[in-house]
Parts: structure tokens; C-alpha cells; sequence
């Protein structure tokens, strides 16, 4: 899989969730995939609207760096977030309580 498709794969899936409910303000989250289709991209949930863009994000308020074949399964429900959290194979930097926030959003336990 190319860094487009993934990218792709991940702003349909990102499009098809809610976040109306996530609050006033600005939440960014920079996704830092490694392995095949490595790159980098953001999601960033303004007033409850979400912006997704293909590059890095400076100051985010959380950062997730992942293999992409260990992203696919999270998102699949395979593998937990917590499980890929606590067994490194998903690296959370910044603020961890943005980072459930989101797994919130996504419906998924952190």
C-alpha cells in the first residue's frame, strides 16, 4: 500500500465519524506511520469540523507513531488501542488525554 492509499483509507474512515460532540476549540493530531506507505499526516478537529491534510502538524497536541500494518488492525478492531499501546506498538507523545478524546470519538477503548 502506498502513503496515498493509506491516506485515503484513513480520511474516509476519519470522514465517516462525528465530532460535533467533541467540543469548542482546536485538537490536533499528527499520525506518524511507519512501514509500508510510511508518511505523516494530521487530522485536526476545529469547533467540531475535521480538517485532515497529508504532512505534519508543528505543535500538535498529541502524536502517534504506528507500523501500518498495526494502524490497519486498530482500526479493523484487531488490535486494541490499549494493547498496541502498552506493548509498543503504538507510541503516544504529547497529551494523552487528547489522545482518549479521540478514541472516544472514534468509538474505540483506549
Amino acid at each position: 500500500m502506498t502513503f496515498e492509499e493509506l491516506y485515503n483509507t484513513m480520511k474516509e474512515y476519519f470522514e465517516q465519524k462525528e465530532f460535533k460532540d467533541f467540543g469548542q476549540g482546536v485538537y490536533s493530531y499528527e499520525f506518524d506511520v511507519t512501514g509500508q506507505g510510511e508518511g505523516r499526516f494530521y487530522i485536526e478537529v476545529k469547533d467540531g469540523s475535521l480538517d485532515m491534510q497529508p504532512f505534519d502538524y508543528k505543535n500538535s497536541l498529541c502524536c502517534f507513531t504506528v507500523d501500518s500494518g498495526n494502524l490497519n488492525r486498530i482500526l479493523s478492531r484487531a488490535l486494541s488501542p490499549v494493547e498496541a499501546y502498552s506493548t509498543g506498538r503504538l507510541i503516544i507523545r504529547g497529551d494523552v488525554s487528547a489522545a482518549f478524546r479521540l478514541a472516544d470519538a472514534l468509538e474505540m477503548t483506549m
